[in-house]
């Protein structure tokens, strides 16, 4: 009886430790994304954004969360998918943007310059985008897109999901309040 106590007791001592150390690491990851967003792929080797235009549609959606890796600029190549800072509408702030690579090149100091396109159906009909990216620009390397998942990422982010969420914490605390007092 004693071995089955211990063994209950280490396992669950096992369970809060995992609960720990998983809460850490999200709370670092987003700690992180909120005062370093551009660096959280360079530290954890992944990020996702969420597609917010239909540049690329049919292949990727508005809507669609696409996860990105940590790009080794030398190893990329034209059509890999890349996620970018560009200023897309010239207002002096960059916006983040996902494309394919159209063409890269060396500039005088050797250093890497992008050129991007958008999804088109037809190889004729491709063009570049107006601007040029450095290597600095480069965010992160297409790896998977999940459909439909960014529309709930967007709602959770939004003033009324963050709320939404605090209401459903608080009915969930309720209940399990309710729940341990009927049980006594």
């Amino acid at each position: 009886m004693e071995k089955i106590i211990k063994k209950s007791n280490l396992l669950k001592n096992i369970r809060t430790g995992l609960f720990f150390v998983v809460s850490a690491i999200l709370i670092l990851y987003i700690a992180i994304s909120i005062f370093m967003p551009e660096n959280t792929v360079k530290i954890f080797g992944f990020k996702p954004y969420v597609v917010i235009t239909d540049s690329m549609e049919p292949h990727i959606n508005v809507h669609d969360l696409i996860i990105v890796k940590n790009p080794k600029a030398d190893e990329l190549v034209v059509e890999d998918i890349i996620t970018f800072y560009a200023d897309i509408n010239y207002d002096g702030e960059k916006e983040i943007v996902t494309h394919y690579i159209y063409s890269i090149n060396n500039n005088t100091d050797g250093d890497l310059l992008f050129k991007t396109h958008p999804y088109y159906e037809d190889d004729e009909e491709v063009f570049a985008d107006n601007w040029t990216l450095g290597e600095d620009d480069v965010l992160g390397q297409h790896v998977i897109t999940v459909p439909y998942v960014g529309a709930v990422v967007q709602f959770v982010k939004s003033p009324f999901g963050i709320a939404a969420m605090f209401v459903n914490l608080g009915v969930i605390a309720g209940i399990v309040y309710i729940m341990k007092k009927t049980d006594k």
